[in-house]
């Protein structure tokens, strides 16, 4: 049990350093930000270490002043993996959690993960396949479940199966305004954003066209024997609206531009534990205070995103980012203003 144990939290560092590959990390700041026990110190000091010795160097580790730093070696990874390494990994060890949550996943799992690596080239491919053998004994304990309904156990393995043979599914499906549809969909892949998971799809009625369907509000799935034809291009399609964050936006051409978005000094560690984007980055100004860039699609999920900072964030570029959230706040004032009149 203590293998166990010491297995799910190395992966569980491991995933947080992937997707803060930024930060570097001291093994306090580590214990911090994931909650654990102080007596726990010296196991994580060799969890820290054997994550920094696994053969690929995916951990760097660096004295200064005295004090050991852990940070994700991210542009070494780069020349040996792919440019999305971080995500792409995410979603490859992601997979192999709910193989093993949901043992009849496997053999489909396999396959999937098979399209995750299948453009890369063969030398790319060897490394990543080290890098799972590496890792493989403790991804395999890793305990805690993805926060989804229940109804992932029966309905994940038959979409995953569709995935694979490239079968229609009929799905039942709650969307948004709590409508209960019952419909043939075309699935083609597993999709990760902030903590939900989600069925990219192509319409069946404009075969260019792509959404998204939130796992845990599916109902029920059935496979059906009607299969589909794969487009590649549509396959890339979707692929880019998952990196580019326009995954769960109805416009389909939308274009990444430049933002940039200042914020008190205070809010960098919040912003560096729940960054909206892969691109984003952080810019200590000469006052202390930051500028956040990125390079992402502009619409309602990214004002949104800048409207939960309240007064703390303002939009600097582009334009049309800065009146969208200024058309949102007029329109508050004016329903406040109504409400207490």
């Amino acid at each position: 049990m203590a293998e166990q144990a010491r297995g799910e939290r190395m992966i569980r560092i491991f995933v947080y350093m992937m997707a803060h590959y930024n930060n570097r990390y001291s093994v306090a700041d580590i214990m911090r930000h994931l909650d654990i026990r102080e007596e726990d110190l010296r196991s994580v000091q060799r969890d820290m270490h054997a994550l920094s010795e696994i053969e690929g160097g995916y951990i760097k580790r660096s004295v200064e002043s005295g004090k050991t730093y852990y940070q994700v070696a991210l542009e070494r990874a780069n020349k040996l993996i792919f440019p999305e390494f971080g995500d792409t990994l995410l979603h490859f060890m992601f997979l192999q959690r709910i193989a093993n949550i949901y043992p009849a996943t496997s053999n489909l799992i396999e396959d999937l993960t098979k399209r995750i690596t299948q453009d890369l080239p063969i030398k790319e491919q060897s490394t990543l396949a080290h890098y799972a053998k590496e890792l493989n004994g403790r991804i395999l304990f890793m305990g805690t479940p993805p926060s989804v309904d229940e109804n992932v156990g029966k309905n994940l393995p038959i979409i995953l199966d569709a995935i694979r043979k490239k079968q229609k599914v009929q799905i039942s499906y709650t969307d948004n305004w709590g409508t209960l549809t019952n419909k043939p969909r075309i699935p083609l892949m597993v999709a990760i954003n902030h903590g939900e998971i989600y069925i990219g799809c192509v319409s069946q009625h404009h075969p260019d066209k792509t959404y998204a369907l939130k796992l845990r509000r599916i109902q029920s799935v059935k496979l059906l024997r009607k299969q589909f034809i794969e487009d590649p291009k549509v396959v890339e399609t979707l692929r880019k609206r998952i990196r580019s964050g326009t995954l769960l936006s109805g416009d389909q051409d939308q274009q990444e531009e430049k933002v940039v978005i200042y914020f008190p000094g205070y809010a960098k560690n919040f912003l560096q534990e729940r960054p909206y984007h892969p691109s984003m980055k952080i810019k200590e100004l000469d006052c202390g205070d930051i500028h956040v860039t990125m390079k992402v699609a502009v619409n309602g999920l990214l004002k949104q995103w800048v409207m939960y900072y309240g007064s703390i964030a303002e939009v600097l570029k582009p334009a049309k980012l800065r009146q969208m959230v200024l058309d949102s706040a007029k329109d508050l004032v004016k329903l406040y203003e109504r409400k207490s009149t």
